[in-house]
């Protein structure tokens, strides 16, 4: 409490000190920054929920995927030993069934045991097969997650990196507002000329490929389309685009993410967005971004050039109208692990 104190009794000298251009985002972000550090918001308070998620999500998954890497392990290696059998003796001890048998009712029902035991045995490749698939699904989460703990991990480094190293000449409780001042002042120009304009970019170049191009069928009939987050991050993610580094976008069921370094004049930062994917008409969506972190700082969901500019724009807009079967009225999706999957009805 006696900290709290002393932080908002800094800020005020602080603000005095600058003037009025300050004491305006004392209302809007910078405001927002200043009352995080003493008592986190709902945004952060998420950040750290969503860490806390997929660190649990990982730890359930890894025992999950020993277990039945141990078990398909064991069952291949029967199924390369049937398969050898076949391979080898097979043939021969037909022959020699044929060759050797008195009476032809022998050879029949010897002939129909092998069919029977063929038949097993391709049940059981059959299930090895669906059991490999089940496996592989599951060290793709293990992976998929263990990805999504990297950009959560940096962002909350990125804070504590911020608020343990002050600039010259500053200790606490003096150093926290001028922290986040600067940040504050850096978003201001970051949000409309690399933030917005990235999203903007990239709507623009998924369009301009063609979501023919972009989106892989599910079935032959072309009612499910599946945009991977592989196709999405080749075509904008990295650096591609000026003043954003290795941006990623991380698709998955409950929430999609992305991450990136973005550069303003004096400084770099780690940028996270939580959201989901939102409908916008019958067959057009939008990124619906939940919450912005900047090294670890929660921008104000409140703040009016926020609400207009980010929660009310058309961040990363896509339209299926041009892949929608004549018969079909409005798309749906899903929200998946590495993918979102469209419906058309």
């Amino acid at each position: 409490m006696r900290n709290r104190a002393a932080v908002l009794f800094a800020t005020l000298i602080f603000a005095s000190l600058v003037g009025t251009p300050v004491m305006a985002h004392l209302t809007g972000v910078f405001a927002h920054f200043v009352q995080d550090i003493n008592d986190p918001t709902a945004s952060t308070r998420m950040l750290r929920q969503q860490l806390d998620s997929v660190g649990k999500r990982l730890a359930a998954l890894q025992p999950e995927v020993v277990a039945a890497r141990m078990a398909y392990d064991r069952e291949a290696a029967a199924a390369v030993r049937t398969i050898r059998f076949y391979d080898i003796y097979a043939g021969s001890a037909l022959g020699a069934l044929w060759a050797g048998a008195q009476d032809p009712i022998d050879v029949i029902a010897s002939t129909e045991l092998m069919q029977r035991r063929l038949r097993d045995d391709l049940e059981a490749l059959a299930k090895l097969s669906r059991d490999y698939a089940q496996l592989h699904g599951k060290e793709s989460s293990l992976r998929r997650y263990a990805n999504l703990l990297v950009p959560f991990r940096d962002a909350a480094a990125a804070r504590e990196r911020r608020l343990s190293q002050p600039p010259p000449g500053l200790v606490s409780p003096f150093a926290e507002p001028y922290i986040a001042y600067r940040i504050a002042e850096d978003w201001e120009q970051l949000r409309g000329t690399t933030f917005v304009l990235y999203f903007h970019w990239a709507a623009r170049r998924i369009a301009d490929r063609g979501m023919s191009e972009i989106l892989t069928a599910v079935d032959e009939g072309g009612e499910s389309w599946l945009l991977q987050e592989e196709v999405l991050n080749a075509l904008v993610g990295g650096d591609s685009f000026p003043f954003v580094e290795n941006a990623e976008f991380f698709l998955r069921a409950d929430h999609i993410n992305f991450s990136a370094r973005i550069i303003s004049a004096l400084d770099a930062y780690d940028l996270l967005t939580i959201g989901q994917l939102e409908r916008t008409g019958p067959s057009g969506f939008q990124y619906r971004v939940e919450a912005i972190f900047v090294d670890g700082m929660p921008i104000d969901p409140n703040d009016p050039d926020v609400q207009r500019e980010v929660y009310q724009g058309r961040l990363l807009g896509i339209d299926l109208d041009a892949v929608m079967p004549d018969d079909a009225s409005v798309v749906t999706f899903e929200q998946k692990n590495g993918s979102i999957e469209f419906r058309f009805r």
